[in-house]
């Protein structure tokens, strides 16, 4: 059946493709749309106090399902701020489609109001960027976007002119094709390659990231057998249990120091759904093989003895099968040294002395009271690195911005990550300084009625910025931030605020929050202390200079 004029027909298209919303903010060039879906049962318009905030939640909804994200903008300025949103989505390779209006077709080109070319203002966070003027072409150039972003995992970006969405069409809507995701599937001979060299190794150890989600227990099965110990990227905590003694802990500067270590003594590893290795922490001497669905990803940021491209549990499974049991006692106590060490060197770190309450134990209490499968939204700041450091997970989910690293992006992510999956538990972790760049949208939280908890680590700095630049000898004034008091701005929302100051105080009041079935926000003052590897990223950075 044809659904009538062009602002019908995308929605019927895009619930074809299984969108159930739409992120965005009415606007004069998308007015008929939004009409359009508030008249459709299928799709639900989100609407939000940002652009940006609204790319964000797409991309955030990409990450967490694997289907589309979308997202609309009307024209000018209202595309123009959905870049920085589109930006997460396309360096994290999330499939997001990005619809905005444009003006009128006789204005194109023109100096007509909120007129620009959106194609060179989208190009460099875009995968494909095409536009409608007719109404003949707004199944060949909507479904070309679905396709590419779904199939590429990138950003596809469509605008409509004003005049075209209530011009009649009789486009037939075109359903979704799962062939699109089909995944590469490598040979017995290849695999049989990868298992000769993997155990030719006496100092094995993982690297695993965002695309292991779901395969924990075939890690642990191929781990455990192969005598290796686990380093996790951030987006992979609660991937495998953060407790079992193979783990040792996060990767990066903010990371574990056990898995830094383990890295740089392992011979051989094995990378399984992770793209992020920073060329510090990545050795010299290991040969490296790496497992993952999408073969582009296979050396793009590290080179690679030998890789594999295909369905990880199928190939976790294959290769697990034949990895030959040998003991590498060495290997497993000097891991267990490694471990015991860790844990030892974060007891001080998270013990709960005095006030301000330290970043670390703010971090550990909220890892104790969380639920296991809890969605959190990590922002970007100093942090996200005590997160990576001291969270070591069971089965909860983390989304970030891993390659853009945008600041005001957890408050956003986890209104997204509520709406998809309800059921669960979400929080949004953010710095003060991150909060300030979203707060408005605790109001979208509001609207909506959602039981998302904000837990803000209240310094008053942009502290990564003050550590840095103290390291430097700098200035750190500029750094500083001005806070509202955020139980009372949480009120005057119409949410439910709550402060903790005070070591005994914090498990008690998240769980207060987390159980108030209400949007609710928790101000947690911290200590702005610099986290124990900035001194050694000072350190690497110096030693570097001199050679």
């Amino acid at each position: 059946m044809s659904p009538g004029n062009v602002a019908d027909y995308v929605i019927e298209q895009l619930q074809a493709w299984g969108v159930a919303r739409i992120y965005g903010i009415p606007g004069d060039a998308i007015l008929p749309l939004v009409d359009a879906i508030n008249r459709h049962p299928g799709i639900r318009f989100i609407s939000v106090k940002h652009e940006s905030a609204a790319a964000l939640m797409a991309a955030a909804e990409a990450k967490l399902t694997g289907g589309i994200g979308v997202c609309v903008a009307t024209s000018g300025p209202g595309a123009a701020n959905l870049i920085n949103g589109l930006a997460d989505a396309y360096c994290d390779r999330a499939p997001v489609l990005a619809i905005t209006g444009q003006v009128d077709s006789y204005n194109l080109g023109t100096d007509y109001k909120q007129y620009i070319d959106q194609h060179l203002l989208m190009a460099a966070v875009t995968g494909f960027s095409g536009l409608v003027t007719v109404p003949d072409s707004v199944n060949d150039v909507l479904v070309k976007a679905l396709r590419q972003a779904w199939s590429e995992g990138t950003v596809a970006h469509v605008a409509f002119t004003k005049d075209v969405w209530q011009m009649g069409t009789e486009e037939a809507v075109r359903s979704q094709e799962p062939f699109l995701r089909t995944l590469p599937g490598a040979s017995p001979e290849v695999v049989g390659e990868a298992v000769k060299r993997l155990n030719e190794a006496e100092r094995p150890a993982i690297l695993a990231g965002r695309g292991a989600r779901g395969l924990g227990s075939n890690l642990i099965e191929l781990a455990e057998k192969w005598r290796a110990g686990i380093c996790l990227t951030m987006p992979a905590k609660g991937v495998v249990p953060g407790d079992h003694p193979l783990v040792m802990g996060g990767l990066g500067e903010g990371g574990s120091e056990a898995s830094t270590i383990m890295l740089l003594e392992a011979d051989l590893v094995l990378i399984v759904g992770a793209t992020w290795w920073p060329d510090k922490y990545v050795p010299n001497q290991a040969r490296i093989i790496q497992l993952d669905a999408v073969p582009g990803n296979i050396g793009r940021r590290m080179p690679v003895e030998f890789g594999v491209a295909g369905d990880l549990t199928r190939l976790l499974g294959e290769i697990t099968s034949g990895i030959s049991v040998r003991e590498k006692a060495s290997w497993l106590n000097r891991l267990e040294t490694l471990r015991e060490g860790w844990l030892r060197r974060i007891d001080s770190e998270i013990s709960p002395d005095g006030v301000p309450l330290k970043p670390g134990l703010a971090i550990k209490s909220l890892e104790r009271v969380c639920d296991e499968d809890a969605i959190i939204a990590v922002d970007v700041g100093d942090h996200t690195v005590w997160f990576n450091r001291i969270f070591s997970g069971k089965r909860q989910q983390i989304l970030v911005s891993g390659s853009w690293r945008t600041m005001g992006f957890g408050l956003p992510t986890a209104i997204a990550a509520n709406l998809a999956q309800p059921e669960r538990q979400v929080i949004a972790l953010v710095g003060d300084g991150c909060f300030g760049m979203s707060c408005g949208e605790f109001l979208t939280v509001v609207r909506y009625q959602l039981p998302i908890t904000v837990v803000v680590m209240n310094n008053g700095y942009l502290a990564m910025e003050k550590g840095k630049m103290e390291l430097k000898n700098l200035e750190p004034a500029p750094t500083t931030v001005t806070n509202p008091d955020f139980v009372k701005y949480a009120e005057a929302c119409g949410g439910a605020g709550y402060r903790a100051e005070r070591p005994e105080e914090l498990e008690q009041v998240l769980n207060l929050a987390f159980n108030s079935g209400r949007p609710a926000l928790v101000d947690v003052p911290v200590s702005a202390e610099a986290f124990p590897g900035l001194e050694d990223k000072k350190d690497a950075e110096e030693s570097l200079a001199l050679v």
